[in-house]
Parts: structure tokens; sequence; C-alpha cells
């Protein structure tokens, strides 16, 4: 008896993580306008992955009949699972040498407002030995380029720059930076047009709305997790929900408007990246994921966390393209560290027609 009601007891607490792991795949296709405090649901779906894979485990150990509870619960968000932690066996970084139809991409949330010199130095001379073909940055200095002119005209570079993001590319520019407009408290997209050997590509490089969390927040979260309390866990708790929840309405908005301009040049060759301070599993990244193909989906390996400051490990910095690319590598490169992001570098291949 003991042992029904026991089983019981584990089967309904599975089948409870079940249903909040659906729900927090079903938000994704719901704008966080509408709903934004319900939305951060989905932020817990690593919470709720790894709820179910114990499960699984205990149901092998003590109920080897009920595996397959956990294992389908997994099963119908599996494409989920694999936007989170691709399962590639490796990572295609030793490709032979680039050729014409190659295009090398970073996209690096540089951080540079708080950086000093010796980061700027830092930055500079990371950005000529990656030797990227586009180099998609987001929190620069609007007169980065301009005080460091010297070293950008000793490159290959022409650079676009809108606010406080630049492209940079060794391909030449169509069009001058154009400003995306939509509801945003200080963060910003821009697109530019380039000539890729006689292609017209459309590159739209991002930073969706942060979440405004400042150190002392970050700090507070961090101490709830190290020392909790109850009085240090309500209020760390409704800080986190009232900025993360307002930052999310912002950012369905936003990414309506990215898409809206993907929509409208739907028959040109698109890349979008940047920092979108969302997951895999957020409204943000499906939404594109739906028009677009993700690189590190098709090329990545593990949950490959961008940031990592703070007890905050997430993927949030992206990089999206049209079918007529391949992607044959996409990395965290961890050798920068002068940002609270690491770059994702990215190699595609143009398809032959």
């Amino acid at each position: 008896m003991l042992k029904k009601l026991a089983t019981g007891i584990f089967l309904g607490a599975n089948l409870c993580t079940i249903l909040l792991l659906w729900l927090s795949v079903a938000l994704t296709y719901i704008s966080p306008e509408h709903l934004p405090r319900l939305s951060l649901l989905t932020l817990a779906f690593p919470v709720f992955l790894i709820a179910n894979i114990i499960f699984l485990l205990f149901w092998l150990l003590f109920k080897a009949r009920l595996t397959w509870v956990p294992i389908a619960g997994m099963i119908l968000v599996g494409g989920h699972i694999l936007d989170y932690t691709p399962l590639h066996l490796q990572n295609n970084t030793n490709n032979p040498a680039a050729d014409s139809t190659t295009l090398n991409i970073i996209t690096y949330n540089a951080n540079y407002p708080k950086s000093k010199e010796e980061s700027t130095q830092t930055l500079l001379q990371y950005l000529k030995t990656t030797n990227a073909d586009i180099v998609c940055i987001q929190e620069i200095s609007r007169q980065f380029f301009n005080i460091n002119r010297k070293w950008l005209d000793s490159t290959d570079y022409q650079v676009r720059q809108d606010h406080s993001i630049a492209i940079l590319s060794k391909h030449p520019f169509l069009s001058d930076a154009i400003h995306i407009d939509y509801p945003t408290r200080k963060n910003h997209s821009v697109a530019c047009w380039i000539n890729y050997h006689g292609d017209s590509l459309l590159v739209i490089n991002n930073h969706l709305e942060s979440n405004h969390l400042s150190d002392k927040d970050k700090e507070e979260y961090t101490h709830t997790i190290t020392d909790p309390n109850q009085q240090a866990i309500k209020s760390s708790t409704r800080i986190l929900i009232d900025k993360l929840s307002k930052a999310a309405n912002y950012r369905g908005a936003q990414t309506d408007s990215i898409c809206t301009i993907i929509d409208r040049n739907k028959h040109h060759s698109i890349i979008v990246c940047g920092d979108f301070n969302d997951t895999p599993i957020s409204y943000a990244y499906q939404q594109l994921a739906q028009r677009l193909t993700s690189a590190y989906r098709q090329a990545g390996t593990g949950p490959g966390f961008t940031y990592t400051r703070r007890s905050f490990p997430v993927r949030i910095d992206h990089l999206f393209f049209t079918n007529d690319w391949t992607c044959t590598s996409c990395r965290i490169d961890h050798t920068i560290y002068t940002s609270d992001h690491y770059p994702l570098a990215i190699r595609l291949n143009k398809k032959i027609r």
C-alpha cells in the first residue's frame, strides 16, 4: 500500500514537471507583450528538463516500466531541447581554408563603455587576428572607430555604425547603416546591405532590450543563492520579476519589428545576429528560428553559454541565416575576456545553386 502511494506521489510530481516543461515551451509562441510575467517561465526550461532527466533515472532504478513517462514528456519538446543544447558530436572548426564561398562572422557584445585603454588594445588586437569577413559588435562607443581611425585604416574593414551598434565588413557596403525603429529604452538594432561577390546580403545586428539588472541586483541575487533567507528571497525575487518582465515586454515588440523586415526581404540573403538578451527558449529566438536557421543549432555543441557572469550562465548571443547558406562551424570564443559576453564565431558556406 505504501509502495503504491509513494509511486503515485512521484508519478504525480513527474507529470507536474512535464506540464511545466510543456508550458515553458508553449509560451515561446506568445509575445511577452501579452503575458510579460508568465513569459519568464521560459527561463526555467532547463530546470524542468533536468527534473525530468532525474525522474528518468529514478524510474530506471525503481520502476522501469514508468520510464516512458519522462521520455514521452521530453520527446514532445525534443526540437526545443536541441535548440537549447545541440548534440553534435563535433564542431567542424578544422575545415579547409576559407574560399570565395565562405563567410566568417563574429558577433560580440564588447561592453566597451566599461572598458579601459588596456581593454581597447585587447579588443583591437582580437578583431584584427580573427580575420573575420564581417564583425557585428554591440555596446561599442559611438566614437570608438573615429578615435581608432589609424587602426581601422590598417585593416581591410569598412564600418557602418548607428548608436552603439557597429558592423565591420571586408566586403563593400551597398548602403549606410539603417536604423531600425522599435520601442526601446536605450537598446538598438541596425541593418545594412553588403555586396557579397555580386549578391546583396542584408546584415541585421541587434542588441535587444537589456534586463537592466544593476550590479547590486546581481549581487543580491547571488547572495540569495549562497545564503538564502526569506526576506532576501522575497525582495530579490520581486525586483527580478519586475525588471525581467518589463524587458521581455520590450523584446516582444522588437522581435516583431525584426521579423517584419525579414519577411519583407525574404527573397534576399539575410544574416541576423547579436545580443538578444534571450535564451533559445524564448519568443525572440523561436520567431527567428521559424524564418531562418540558427547557426548554433546547426553546428554548435552543448548549451554554449555566451554570458556566464554573476551566476547567470546563459546563451543569449545568436546568429541566424537564410537557407542559401549552411553553417560549418559555430563556437564560443573564450580567448577574450574584456566583456561580460564571449564572442560567437561562425563560418557560413554559400550553397551552390
